[in-house]
């Protein structure tokens, strides 16, 4: 970690300081953390490097939220400048990247816009650069050691299990018919969704194939690939109208391939599905199913720590790839959405297993309207 403060950062190329007239702004890169063996550290999570933070730089940088001027600030920082130095000390915290140098303020929309393009991070939050640059790093070394977490969901509070048909007789198409029609669908016929196709979706996109060596490891093999064979990723179906289902919450097992109900159909469910499908897909009217995908971290974090998150987002669009190709296979009509509760609200999971899920995705599933079809666009003029 690099211990550069207020008093004492790195100088300037050369030791000559930069006297024009652009003002400083604090690096939008910057998040303020604790250090292992305590007192708060700077991370830019740009670069990674880490500084050591007293409290009066950290009141500087609070300051330049917005670009402020040497000038500006010199009645602020005469006394923690040497030798009451200020601009020498902006331009030292500048070489160190603590802060940057910017051009004055747009003045309209149009300026905004094009330093917005010029910036290469434009767009990104600090955390989401330091989670991406934390991932780039690899996992800890620490990663890895004592039992792996079981690659099998208990879930507790089952009232019935649900045998599936294995889905050996659904129909099937070649690939490229498949990836030619895949689209998203959001209108979906009154008719309830057909178990023996849902049975199916799931069997073909989700279930467990077997295990793969080291068996200690908990490595299984699926349809969609993850990161480590760890497979973070449980699935759990919203059934308002299927055929053979009552109304009402179930989570999938892949390893037997069968339906754990869990709870009835309440208004509490109707809302969570309309929150987290109806609402984000814009869908005039509720899906007849649809999936929530949830990952159980732990899983990812024993061989991966460090970049667990990086790794259960792609696992998470490998699967959501997987189910929306499968369902268009299966003349299913789908829509993906992102959205994601943090906290996890799912009232058919009990506080305890919420706590060890994160909701990382959904899928409304229906029949459509009338027969999928590769949906209609505009051909590229090349």
């Amino acid at each position: 970690m690099d211990d550069t403060t207020a008093h004492d950062a790195p100088g300037a190329p050369n030791g000559a300081p930069d006297h024009d007239a652009r003002p400083y702004r604090r690096n939008p890169d910057l998040l303020l953390e604790w250090a292992d063996g305590g007192g708060p550290v700077l991370v830019d999570c740009g670069s990674w490097r880490k500084f050591a933070a007293k409290a009066v730089l950290v009141d500087l940088l609070n300051q330049l939220d917005r670009p402020h001027t040497a000038d500006q600030l010199q009645d602020h920082w005469r006394e923690s400048a040497p030798g009451g130095d200020v601009r020498r000390l902006l331009d030292r915290l500048a070489a160190a990247g603590i802060l940057r140098r910017c051009a004055p303020p747009p003045t309209d929309a149009a300026e905004d816009a094009e330093d917005a393009a010029k910036d290469p991070g434009a767009g990104w939050t600090a955390y989401e650069r330091a989670v991406h640059a934390r991932s780039g790093l690899g996992p800890d070394a620490a990663a890895g050691r004592g039992t792996p977490p079981p690659a099998r969901l208990d879930h507790p509070g089952v009232d019935a299990v649900i045998a599936l048909p294995d889905g050996a007789d659904a129909p099937s198409r070649p690939l490229v018919d498949v990836l030619a029609a895949r689209r998203s669908v959001r209108g979906y016929a009154p008719d309830p969704v057909p178990l023996p196709l849902l049975a199916a979706l799931l069997a073909r996109a989700v279930r467990v194939r077997g295990h793969l060596a080291p068996r200690a490891y908990q490595q299984t093999q699926r349809p969609a690939p993850s990161g480590g064979a760890r497979h973070s990723l449980e699935v759990h179906l919203v059934a308002r109208t299927v055929a053979g289902l009552a109304p009402g919450a179930y989570h999938y097992d892949p390893f037997a391939h069968v339906l754990h109900r869990l709870a009835p159909w309440t208004d509490d469910l109707a809302a969570f599905q309309q929150r987290t499908v109806t609402d984000p897909a814009l869908l005039d009217h509720a899906p007849p199913a649809s999936l929530c995908l949830t990952a159980v971290a732990a899983r990812t974090t024993w061989k991966y720590e460090g970049m667990a998150l990086s790794l259960i987002y792609r696992d998470t669009g490998c699967l959501m790839q997987t189910l929306s190709l499968t369902a268009t296979d299966l003349g299913l009509a789908s829509c993906l959405t992102g959205r994601m509760e943090a906290p996890f609200t799912a009232p058919f999971l009990p506080p305890s297993l919420r706590a060890h899920l994160s909701h990382v995705g959904n899928m409304a599933l229906g029949l459509p309207t009338s027969p999928l079809a590769a949906p209609d666009v505009t051909p590229l003029d090349l």
